[in-house]
């Protein structure tokens, strides 16, 4: 059995290139951290032992949900506006690091580029969930395992009808043409993220991928662009509809 950790960064909402900041983000990102039942509980004490040290450091307390977004932009969140810039990053890049280095972890991205995809706004959740439940599924397949799915506790009606239409397990017997997921079991599960040590993880891995695909000018002199490459992307899983680089673009 393996679980897979799903957070997003960016929103589903529209993008205006004209009028970016009256619009929403120009990406979405998917990101699915996979690990299995058996070195579940090995990983998790991976996890918790780095925030275990940061927290020993006085840098983050561990009842703090380590969240990247609130991190870099903390809008006087006292955790996190006490940490230099330069150190806020140094932790993003040490959480990076201790996620790409368990060798029981494999990852599956999924991304939009709002200001060259055809998708509309209605379908960026639903069509990045089909491609991340595909290559989960595809891995499954090849481990000769199931597996089950855990998401932040966002869009929960959204992604669960969804999910329901992706297994044919439904009560309207709806599904998706052309898409057979065989491998992934019940309806996805939803957890508070501040009491997920694993979708904690999972926001780093879609922090940093959206870091070194759209990055900002003002960060590079953090090396933010180069943490997803330098820290993640070894264990990135090379589903049949990534890219070359392991990554699925739609």
């Amino acid at each position: 059995m393996y679980f897979c950790y799903v957070d997003e960064s960016g929103d589903a909402g529209q993008f205006d290139p004209g009028q970016p900041d009256k619009t929403g983000s120009p990406y979405f990102i998917l990101a699915g951290l996979i690990v299995g039942a058996s070195k579940w509980k090995v990983a998790l004490d991976t996890l918790k032992s780095f925030r275990k040290k940061i927290a020993r450091e006085d840098f983050l307390p561990f009842d703090v949900e380590f969240h990247c977004a609130e991190m870099i932009d903390p809008r006087r969140i006292k955790a996190f506006t006490s940490i230099s810039t330069e150190n806020r990053w140094k932790l993003i890049d040490q959480f990076a690091e201790t996620i790409g280095q368990h060798s029981s972890f494999r990852i599956v991205t999924v991304v939009i580029d709002k200001a060259t995809s055809s998708l509309t706004s209605d379908e960026y959740l639903v069509t990045s969930m089909t491609k991340l439940y595909q290559a989960y599924d595809e891995f499954l397949k090849q481990e000769r395992e199931n597996g089950m799915v855990f998401f932040d506790r966002s869009n929960e009606r959204h992604i669960n009808t969804h999910a329901r239409k992706l297994l044919g397990t439904g009560a309207s017997g709806e599904t998706i043409q052309g898409v057979r997921i065989g491998c992934i079991i019940e309806d996805p599960i939803f957890r508070v993220s501040a009491d997920s040590i694993f979708i904690q993880s999972t926001d780093v891995i879609a922090y940093t991928l959206k870091e070194k695909l759209f990055s900002r000018g003002s960060r590079r002199k953090y090396n933010a662009d180069r943490i997803f490459d330098r820290r993640i992307a070894g264990a990135l899983y090379y589903s049949s509809i990534a890219d070359e680089d392991g990554i699925i673009r739609i």
